[in-house]
């Protein structure tokens, strides 16, 4: 909606400026029309005067108006009283009075090959107000309206004419073109904003790789610290113990307790082995997974906070799901970011009112999972940001646990969306093909 409005502005703004440079032009090309009508409408009004002063008493009057046949009447005597340079006879003609006589002029006559060519909405020649010339309509409510006296010392005659722009000649088809240039335009733009940001976006995940990695390590760290306490425990007592039966000529009772510490240490390096590997996750080949027993261990991890949140975890994974080719840490990892998201947006919900429901069935060519929560859902700008890396709700967190597990499922060709369920929570659904190909 505000691609189109911002195409719409810049349309009308373009397009504005398009036509009220047409309408210039039109203005300037009818304002030149009306000075070349006002020069030749001044040019026959002159020749009247000329005629006036040439006429004699021995002028033949028929002659005088086959050459000038908008000459009506000649009087050669002037008026007694003395009439005004211009008298108005009728409609369209008017005496033009000086000592030496006076001509009654047919106006419309006189000026028929010039009025008659002119394409002006409205034309009038008046004197002090009264019309001697009008054609076309009234011109009241036209556009433009030019008006200028002649410049005539006994013939001042008042010329206005109007006009209206000629729509039918406006530049159509640059308004059209002008509307599919800033489409294009903003087309460009957005496919601009969208490569720009998926790079971004492409670059944060490479970045959040990295951060996530170490953060395994140091996870897994910590695991390996609790797990190599064990077997170095029992080497040290199993040692201690046969240095004691050997210091007191007993070495034969140390035998088994070497060969216990020697078990031990093997024990070390097959949890070393299992650590080297997890560092290298992202390369771990496929093998068969089965996510109910994973989504299993994963409550099993977390069971601290959902004892303490009082969260009723149901599992709805049927037994008979077959198993998915995919790397096992990587399901659990992405399993441990969904439930751990569900934990986190129901803490504030009242004891024994949070629960996450999870549920899983099987396509004709894919395992559709679906993660469920009790919380009050996600916004508008959490529904469409929630997997771009560094975008979190919650104060203490780092926005990173969405993103990896959007990257973690893209890995395995899937795909994961999320929207607000019926009941008002947020529900993630994830999607794995069933067939996949190790990288």
């Amino acid at each position: 909606m505000l691609k189109v409005l911002i195409w719409l502005i810049l349309t009308v703004l373009s397009g504005g400026g398009v036509v009220v440079y047409a309408l210039h032009q039109q203005y300037e090309e009818q304002s030149t029309e009306f000075r070349i009508l006002y020069r030749d409408i001044t040019v026959k009004l002159s020749q009247n005067d000329v005629i006036l002063a040439l006429l004699s008493n021995s002028s033949d009057l028929t002659v005088v108006q086959q050459k000038f046949p908008y000459i009506l009447r000649w009087q050669s005597k002037p008026h007694e009283p003395p009439r005004p340079e211009i008298n108005p006879a009728r409609s369209g003609a008017y005496w033009i009075n000086s000592p030496q006589g006076s001509l009654l002029i047919d106006l419309p006559g006189l000026l028929a090959g010039l009025v008659h060519s002119q394409k002006f909405h409205h034309l009038s020649l008046s004197w002090q107000g009264m019309p001697l010339l009008i054609q076309g309509a009234e011109g009241k409510g036209d556009w433009w309206r030019w008006e200028k006296e002649v410049a005539s010392p006994s013939q001042p005659l008042n010329l206005v004419v109007t006009n209206n722009p000629d729509w039918r000649s406006l530049p159509w088809l640059v308004l059209v073109l002008v509307g599919i240039f800033w489409a294009l335009v903003i087309y460009f733009y957005r496919q601009y904003q969208m490569t720009k940001r998926q790079r971004n976006i492409a670059d944060l995940r490479a970045h959040f790789s990295e951060l996530a990695h170490l953060n395994a390590m140091g996870e897994i760290a910590a695991g390996m610290v609790h797990e190599l306490n064990q077997p170095l425990t029992a080497i040290l007592s199993y040692s201690q113990t046969a240095q004691r039966l050997i210091a007191q000529q007993q070495a034969e009772k140390a035998q088994p307790l070497l060969d216990a510490s020697v078990v031990q240490t093997k024990r070390i390096g097959a949890l070393l082995l299992a650590f080297r590997e997890k560092l290298n996750s992202d390369k771990q080949p496929l093998q068969p997974v089965e996510l109910r027993q994973v989504w299993a261990r994963v409550v099993m991890l977390l069971s601290n906070e959902i004892e303490r949140g009082k969260i009723a975890v149901i599992n709805q994974i049927p037994e008979s799901l077959p198993p998915l080719m995919a790397s096992p840490l990587g399901i659990e990892q992405i399993f441990h970011n969904l439930l751990n998201n569900a934990i986190q947006a129901q803490k504030e919900m009242p004891q024994g009112k949070a629960w996450v429901a999870v549920n899983a069935r099987k396509t004709a060519d894919s395992i559709v999972l679906t993660v469920t929560d009790g919380g009050p859902g996600l916004t508008e700008q959490a529904l469409e940001q929630v997997f771009m890396p560094f975008f979190t709700t919650r104060k203490d967190g780092l926005g990173l646990g969405m993103a990896l597990t959007e990257t973690l499922v893209q890995r395995l060709n899937g795909s994961i969306q999320v929207e607000n369920s019926a009941t008002g929570g947020a529900c993630f659904t994830v999607t794995f093909p069933l067939s996949q190909q190790e990288p």
